[in-house]
């Protein structure tokens, strides 16, 4: 019976039209900046999430799943047909990778080479912006150019460049670096920062460039990216060691890290607003318990223990605060759900773009609204809105009745 009245002592408490204006103005505040914070760190880890999301699916479209170091494919190839899982399809392409310095018309720019064997354009997630790849890869010294590097060096379909790679060739002249002309025969996307440096040929030309008559190794691509690293654990143990698997999870690990570091400090950032908001209730149920000093006397001297009264004013302030986290949860969750046509209707009432493709390989805010972020953030601001009341509570239970009545001060 007790917890009720305490219970509606607090709701009472909370939405008494006898408060003063001051005070009900900080509560008023109080509420605002705990929805502002709820709901600006709701919208970041999504957009965060999104845009983390959006970079490794593009990723995976151009960078190899599985890698593993052998000149033999065809071994490669039979110990993976044995163990690939039910319902996991796998492509085999053995490849070799050199760096090398493309030299257009008028300038120049560093670049990666990947002679790819087999049909990749079928395996990868290119988009093909321009030319054929298909008769890139069967035709000797074409080249696919990621579309970024194909504009830095002011090149398109059917221009040549020029390969020059990091060896040197005895000439009558003396010893100069080796460079063979290179057809653009496509241009090619994954949206990312590979762009601006991937270069696709078939595994024939990368041999006769890099005088290697072997392979480097065999790329693997899976239908479920996500599998990679079941699937490499498989690999290296039925060939007891003999095939050393890399996948893409611990090719790009320090990548992966620092966006998750990332994540991590915006979010602690962020969670002060959370954190001010919070404190700024003890503001308010301190204004509370001085305004309210004589019906705490009163309530103490009908009964109510000061345990009761430290509960009452604990419910009052996570109220205020309850309030606060329900507008900030709608209000997050809403914007973080139309994020991108209110961005649509920002860019046509401005008349520019907010993101320009061409600079940030995206055309807008990717947005992934994952609930266990949002729990996180409502458990985190209801615990921090608990130790804000605590004070104040505890000062309330400690008003003596007696000195309350006769306006003295406890």
């Amino acid at each position: 019976m007790s917890t009720l009245l305490e219970v509606e002592l607090a709701t009472r408490l909370s939405f008494s039209r006898e408060q003063r204006a001051f005070t009900r103005g900080v509560s008023i505040f109080a509420a605002l900046g705990m929805a502002l914070g709820v709901a600006s760190l709701i919208v970041v880890l999504s957009v965060m999430n999104g845009l983390a999301g959006e970079l490794t699916g593009r990723l995976l479209n151009s960078i190899p799943h599985v890698e593993i170091k052998s000149d033999d494919p065809l071994r490669v190839q039979a110990v993976v047909s044995q163990l690939a899982p039910e319902g996991l399809s796998v492509t085999t392409m053995p490849y070799i990778r050199r760096q090398l310095m493309l030299r257009g018309e008028f300038t120049t720019a560093g670049a990666e080479l990947t002679g790819l064997g087999g049909r990749p354009q079928e395996a990868l997630g290119l988009t093909v912006v321009d030319g054929d790849l298909g008769q890139v890869m069967t035709t000797r010294y074409q080249a696919a150019l990621g579309e970024a590097l194909a504009r830095n060096l002011g090149v398109g379909i059917g221009d040549r460049i020029d390969a020059v790679l990091p060896a040197v060739a005895m000439t009558p002249f003396g010893l100069l670096p080796r460079y063979r002309h290179l057809t653009v025969g496509a241009l090619i996307s994954v949206g990312a920062s590979p762009d601006a440096s991937m270069v696709l040929t078939s595994l024939d030309t990368a041999s006769r460039l890099s005088s290697s008559p072997k392979p480097d190794g065999v790329r693997l691509q899976l239908s479920d990216a996500f599998r990679a690293d079941e699937l490499a654990r498989d690999i290296e143990f039925r060939s007891d060691g003999q095939l050393k698997a890399v996948t893409w999870t611990e090719a790009y690990q320090s990548l992966f890290a620092a966006i998750r570091m990332e994540k991590v400090m915006v979010g602690t950032l962020l969670g002060a607003l959370i954190a001010v908001a919070a404190f700024s209730v003890v503001s308010s149920l301190t204004m509370s318990v001085a305004e309210k000093r004589s019906d705490i006397a009163s309530l103490r001297v009908l009964g109510l223990t000061p345990d009761s009264i430290r509960r009452v004013f604990i419910m009052h302030g996570l109220v205020l605060a309850a309030l606060g986290i329900v507008v900030g949860l709608v209000l997050g969750v809403t914007l973080t759900l139309y994020l991108e046509q209110l961005m649509r209707l920002a860019e046509s009432m401005l008349g520019w773009t907010l993101f320009d493709p061409s600079i940030y390989y995206i055309g807008g805010l990717p947005t992934e609204l994952q609930w266990r972020d949002v729990s996180f953030i409502l458990l985190g601001a209801l615990a921090l809105s608990l130790l804000a009341a605590v004070y104040p509570a505890h000062r309330a239970s400690k008003i003596s009745p007696v000195l309350a009545l006769e306006g003295l001060d406890a």
